[in-house]
């Protein structure tokens, strides 16, 4: 399944908007330019019928829409209006389709799962600026990283449509001397995972999680990563198990009883060179067996703060949960980083664990 991110506008002053919503789909025109059924039509043809630059944009969006937008793709749909200033959130449920017969905002469409919404007041001025392209359908690759992050804690929508703002939502009020308000947020839940790991035949597990800011990879201590995992900044969890030897004499003999006692053990690292990193700790750190590789899964990697960042948070999950050893000390020194996204790292970070309970690694 596909997981790249992509804009389609509800036309004009988002005025389809309540029509995507009510029937989960979303669509285009460009009628005057490709009235035709797409999936009976070569993008071939389609880029033959340009005559000049406003064709070759039309040409372009709808070759995305019809070709380049896959099942699983998020979809963000501005709704800017004076009722609503938000962005509507979906995820790409089916193929392109042709409705002969469509309402005004097009017979090209895509059916769509709404998954929730996210405030205009709440993204940067950069993305704002991205979002103001006049474009109907584009990939917000200069500010994707900063979307992706509001995926994991999407305001819902009513049943109507209408926006609803959880009343756990910090909030700002407006209207009022309120400078010094605070509404507290709730607790933060524990993520929960829902894997899809793919096996090679060298041992290596690529792991597709919900989370759509995370790409990992599980990689056994004798078999290097994957060629996609060099020159990449992220993190890494070694793992591995310790024995403890416990002794004791029982009985009248005063017999001496030894046991075993198995526990997981884990090193949490950051590395932009993971197959450097990890020949190093095969000699360095011969007791692990296996390593979890964490990288951004979108289009803009990690920054050198974002993986100093979720060094730290993961290290401090793994401790919190007191089931698993830690051989290093807290890494401190990754306190001082300010990363772009410290609510998406969050929520990384407690993904990351959740994986290494479900793959095992931890028991």
């Amino acid at each position: 399944m596909s997981n790249e991110m992509w804009v389609v506008r509800a036309g004009l002053k988002a005025r389809f908007a309540q029509e995507f919503i009510e029937n989960s789909y979303v669509a285009i025109s460009f009628v005057d330019f490709a009235p035709d059924d797409l999936a009976r039509t070569e993008e071939e043809t389609i880029k033959a019928r340009v005559t000049s630059p406003a064709d070759r944009s039309h040409a372009n969006q709808l070759i995305s829409f019809a070709y380049r937008i896959s099942v699983g793709d998020i979809v963000i749909v501005p709704r800017l209006t004076n009722a609503n200033r938000d962005y509507l959130v979906a995820r790409i449920t089916g193929p392109y389709q042709h409705v002969p017969d469509a309402p005004l905002s097009g017979p090209h469409r895509r059916a769509v799962e709404w998954l929730g919404r996210f405030q205009r007041d709440d993204i940067s001025e950069a993305a704002g600026n991205t979002m103001g392209s006049l474009s109907t359908v584009f990939r917000p690759t200069a500010v994707e990283a900063e979307f992706r992050g509001f995926l994991t804690a999407l305001e819902p929508l009513a049943s109507n449509g209408a926006s609803q703002r959880p009343a756990s939502t910090p909030a700002t009020l407006r209207g009022h001397e309120a400078s010094d308000v605070r509404i507290a947020p709730a607790p933060r839940p524990r993520a929960v995972a829902q894997l899809d790991i793919e096996l090679d035949g060298q041992g290596r597990a690529r792991i597709t999680c919900p989370h759509p800011a995370l790409a990992m990879e599980q990689t056994p201590r004798h078999v290097d990563p994957g060629s996609d995992w060099a020159g990449v900044p992220g993190i890494y969890v070694l793992t591995g198990t310790d024995l403890q030897q416990s002794s004791a004499r029982t009985g009248n003999e005063r017999t001496l009883t030894t046991t075993l006692i198995v526990r997981p053990w884990a090193y949490v690292g950051l590395s932009e060179d993971f197959l450097g990193r990890l020949s190093s700790h095969r000699q360095s750190k011969p007791e692990w067996r296996r390593a979890l590789l964490v990288r951004s899964g979108g289009q803009q990697q990690f920054s050198s703060d974002d993986i100093k960042y979720l060094e730290q948070k993961v290290h401090a999950v793994l401790e919190e949960t007191g089931e698993v050893l830690l051989a290093q000390t807290t890494p401190r020194g990754n306190l001082s980083a300010r990363p772009r996204y410290p609510s998406m790292l969050d929520d990384c970070a407690d993904t990351v664990v959740a994986v290494l309970r479900l793959t095992g690694t931890l028991i």
